[in-house]
């Protein structure tokens, strides 16, 4: 423990390289939806450059991002499809989260983890993060904050391809590929990759295919893209080991026969047009999901085992306008826009593949979303920007069993959710601004929150309707800019209403009593020199139930589990030779309340990790070569664990040990 903390302390003192901080002319997109210089946008965002991707240690998008100030990664599968909480919501911090792929949403209509691995990291462009924010633009998810990722589009008037290999640890083997042929006006853009892993589990084997793509028209007024994307993976889950077995046997599969695999798509038409008076933008897009799963009965009683085939397809419409204007000698913009999604679901249950024609349940659900939101910016000179925004939704949506004709096994609700914000920023001198917001989120539930298989009174599947979760959101912060520093220090504070929560005890979807998130947030960054940039960040968060009972149990002032109070990171890029680089981070997470331990009853808390990885890369022509070592220190630790049903004990998904693996990558 003591480790532990030393680690943290160490992470925490150090002055850092944030994300290959922005330069003031960097352009980004998430705070209004239209392209703009970084620092115009009112409050603090946090950019990941395809740079400092390409150099991280991280093997996977919730690796890297779980780097950053604020944003923790959990693991209860062996996916690379790792949950992301951002801002301390525990086990809901997928749904609280709001991840957008070129501004189109990724986040499901069930509670699925986002489809990460589906973008090989080669092609991102780069990462926003607006930790807080994005409901007025964006809808529901946000109460935590947006993660918006922008792929490589081509490069006008470059040809270029590369190719890439990587092997390591546990049977892992990746290749890769990339194409960018552009001329002056048209553009065509190609990534794929095709990865396998034994990964360090037994039965846990994952086998993934990504193609990516991109074909763009462009001039002078604006362009016209069509991207898409197909996918595969196949996974074996391993299910989680006991207190006892962490110890005996952490590598053992509890679940030998349970898998899941997935196939998807998705494309997307968009375009921009300079109006000359204005911008108009819309996006026309699809996604389409098969996912199918078997978990067998390990019990020993003779249940069924349980085989699932859900496929799901959603239709997004995205229109909006940005008109400049001056008045009273400032400068003004008006945002407006129009968001419509068509979901669809189908889920069949039964107890094999044998029986699928038959299943012992199907689940039919559609959500059709509207929402009409404006933005309205003042720009009153010496770096003050006033933003003031509102959003309002209407969500109707409708869930049934098909197999079951009993009244509580369907229904139908309509919900009118309302999104606004205020936000201030300052520059007090050319190096220092502050930043202030107040706001209001909203999440709806997704189908998985109001149907139970076996909720109904007669253990049969039950739809059981919920609100719509509110949160009023508060934030303040400053940003230090002077030579290679960068710093940025926040505190925020959500007061939250009918929550949507699992309750395991009832074996439940329900609405929470309020509950509060409040935490601070330090990161920082030095470029030493050309050769050597240092990077940390710190947040301490406190989850709490503010009110209420659960269960018949008084929850006022206990913490909501599986959030961290402190975590910390802290990391070097060195380029301590002619075409060789060193990047290495620490990573440090703090003590959490196990889940389904809403009370705080069982008797000690998931235990605090921390972990170091190093990279070594080195270019030669057009070739690069990058061998990484993961969990250097070779420790033992879980990012995800449960309390079982008595409270007598807990389950867990053990992590990696240490692992290495060697990239060769070549470019033409």
């Amino acid at each position: 423990m003591r480790t532990v903390h030393a680690a943290i302390l160490a992470a925490a003192s150090v002055v850092a390289f944030q994300s290959a901080a922005p330069a003031e002319d960097a352009v980004v997109v998430t705070a209004t939806r239209f392209p703009e210089r970084a620092l115009e946008a009112p409050i603090g965002m946090t950019i990941i450059s395809a740079e400092r991707i390409a150099n991280s240690t991280a093997a996977t998008l919730p690796e890297l991002l779980s780097q950053e100030a604020g944003i923790i990664s959990r693991d209860s599968s062996g996916s690379p499809d790792r949950q992301i909480d951002l801002r301390g919501f525990g086990i809901t911090g997928d749904q609280n989260t709001l991840v957008l792929l070129n501004g189109q949403r990724m986040n499901e209509f069930e509670l699925t983890s986002i489809r990460w691995s589906s973008i090989p990291m080669a092609s991102i462009e780069r990462i926003e993060i607006l930790r807080g924010s994005g409901a007025v633009l964006y809808g529901g998810n946000a109460t935590g904050g947006t993660i918006n990722i922008i792929t490589k589009g081509p490069a006008a008037g470059s040809r270029s391809a590369s190719v890439a290999g990587t092997t390591g640890t546990h049977g892992t083997h990746e290749l890769r590929g990339a194409l960018n042929l552009a001329g002056e006006h048209l553009g065509f853009s190609l990534f794929a990759n095709s990865q396998a892993t034994d990964n360090y589990r037994a039965n846990n084997r994952l086998d993934q295919q990504n193609i990516n793509g991109e074909l763009r028209l462009s001039d002078a007024r604006g362009h016209l893209a069509f991207t898409f994307g197909v996918e595969n993976q196949n996974l074996r889950l391993p299910g989680a080991r006991t207190a006892a077995q962490l110890i005996t046997d952490p590598r053992g599969a509890t679940t030998p026969g349970d898998f899941s695999a997935r196939d998807g798509a998705r494309a997307t038409v968009s375009g921009t047009l300079d109006l000359g008076f204005g911008e108009f933008a819309a996006d026309l897009g699809w996604r389409d999901s098969v996912r199918t799963s078997l978990f067998k009965d390990y019990s020993g009683f003779g249940f069924p085992d349980t085989y699932i085939d859900t496929r799901s397809n959603v239709w997004t419409f995205t229109p909006r306008f940005k008109l400049p204007y001056a008045a009273a000698g400032l400068r003004h913009s008006l945002i407006v826009g129009l968001d419509v999604e068509d979901w669809n679901y189908d889920s069949r249950r039964s107890s094999g593949l044998e029986t699928l024609s038959t299943p012992a349940a199907r689940v039919l659900a559609t959500q059709f979303s509207q929402a009409f939101y404006a933005q309205h910016n003042t720009d009153f000179g010496g770096d003050t920007k006033l933003t003031l925004g509102a959003r309002q939704q209407r969500v109707e949506m409708a869930a049934r069993d098909v197999v079951n004709p009993a009244a509580y096994a369907s229904g139908r609700n309509t919900m009118s959710p309302r999104a606004w914000d205020v936000s201030l920023r300052h520059g007090f001198t050319p190096a220092t601004s502050v930043y202030g917001r107040v706001g209001q989120s909203f999440r709806v539930n997704t189908v998985d929150e109001v149907y139970a298989q076996f909720g109904g009174p007669f253990f049969d599947s039950a739809v059981t309707l919920l609100r719509p979760q509110v949160s009023k959101d508060h934030e303040i912060g400053v940003e230090f800019r002077a030579g290679g520093l960068r710093a940025r220090a926040s505190a925020f504070a959500m007061y939250l209403v009918d929550e949507i929560y699992f309750f395991a005890p009832t074996f439940s979807n329900i609405n929470l009593p309020p509950t509060r998130r409040s935490g601070l947030e330090f990161d920082a960054s030095y470029a030493v020199n050309a050769r050597l940039s240092l990077f940390g960040n710190l947040s301490h968060t406190d989850a709490r139930f503010r009110d209420g009972t659960i269960g018949g149990v008084n929850v006022a002032g206990k913490t909501i589990p599986l959030v961290p109070r402190d975590a910390a990171n802290a990391g070097f890029a060195w380029t301590f030779a002619e075409r060789t680089r060193l990047n290495g981070v620490l990573r440090c997470v703090g003590k959490q309340i196990y889940d389904n331990d809403q009370t705080n009853t069982f008797p000690t808390m998931m235990p605090a990790y921390a972990t170091a990885d190093l990279k070594l890369t080195h270019s030669v022509g057009g070739a690069n070569i990058g061998f990484s070592v993961n969990n250097l220190f070779d420790k033992d630790y879980y990012t995800y664990a449960i309390r079982n049903g008595a409270g007598t004990s807990f389950n867990a998904y053990p992590q990696w040990r240490r692992s290495a693996l060697l990239t060769l990558e070549y470019k033409i």
